[in-house]
């Protein structure tokens, strides 16, 4: 017999949100169980005989995790569809099984992008005080001074009210732009575009290479491929330690 499970922990394991949004959702009165509105996230369900609907969503619950690495072109978008008709990401991989992508890419960044069903770990890579490093290879004309580098480390307005950090490793001349590398903890939106904007630098290129200690590894351009075994341990071990 199929044992009673939480409402909120039924639709977060779908994978198209998260437990805490699966919560705020259901509070928000979105939610439906056999048609009739339901708003205590910890209303007990039987998964086999109960219909959830999250804003008339059916909700399928997963029986298996997936993660995807995804190298992204540029000129792609990081959403599930687009009205103005343009490319996503959702166009590179498999249909199946239901992915949702972890964070943004805007259309002219290329790179690594992860796409999961496991809600939980999706709010816990993209929350700002987790702090997960990505690290990115911007392009730009000229050598960044040391001034500017001491700004952007301690911290630069870029807008909003906001304020852009990131911390640059090293910069590489290679033929005629310099290469830099720079990782990123906090995640705003744009964040590293609008650091070049307002430190006066011009960004030709930015491509993100690494998220936390997961790599592009072989990939090509538009190529996915699941999660390594070392990849899927390093995930578990840092959900583990929150």
């Amino acid at each position: 017999m199929e044992s009673l499970v939480k409402l909120f922990k039924f639709i977060s394991s779908s994978g198209i949100v998260s437990r805490r949004k699966a919560q705020e959702s259901i509070q928000l009165a979105m939610v439906t169980v056999n048609n009739t509105v339901v708003m205590d996230p910890f209303s007990d369900i039987d998964p086999v005989k109960d219909t959830v609907r999250l804003d008339d969503q059916k909700i399928i619950s997963n029986t298996k995790t997936t993660t995807l690495v995804l190298y992204k072109p540029k000129g792609f978008i990081s959403s599930r569809s687009d009205e103005l008709g343009r490319k996503t990401i959702f166009n590179l991989i498999p249909r199946k099984p239901f992915l949702n992508h972890v964070g943004r890419l805007d259309k002219d960044t290329t790179g690594l992008i992860l796409l999961t069903n496991d809600g939980d770990l999706s709010q816990f890579l993209t929350h700002p005080k987790n702090k997960i490093s990505k690290e990115y290879i911007a392009q730009t004309n000229e050598i960044i001074s040391e001034k500017i580098i001491k700004k952007i480390e301690k911290g630069i307005f870029i807008g909003s009210g906001e304020k852009g950090r990131a911390k640059i490793i090293s910069q590489e001349k290679i033929k005629n732009t310099i290469h830099v590398s720079m990782i990123l903890r906090q995640g705003k939106k744009n964040e590293i575009r609008r650091i070049f904007k307002f430190s006066g630098l011009n960004l030709i290129a930015l491509k993100r290479i690494k998220f936390g200690s997961i790599t592009l590894d072989q990939l090509k351009e538009g190529q996915s491929r699941e999660l390594t075994k070392k990849e899927k341990q390093y995930l578990d071990k840092i959900t583990r330690k929150a």
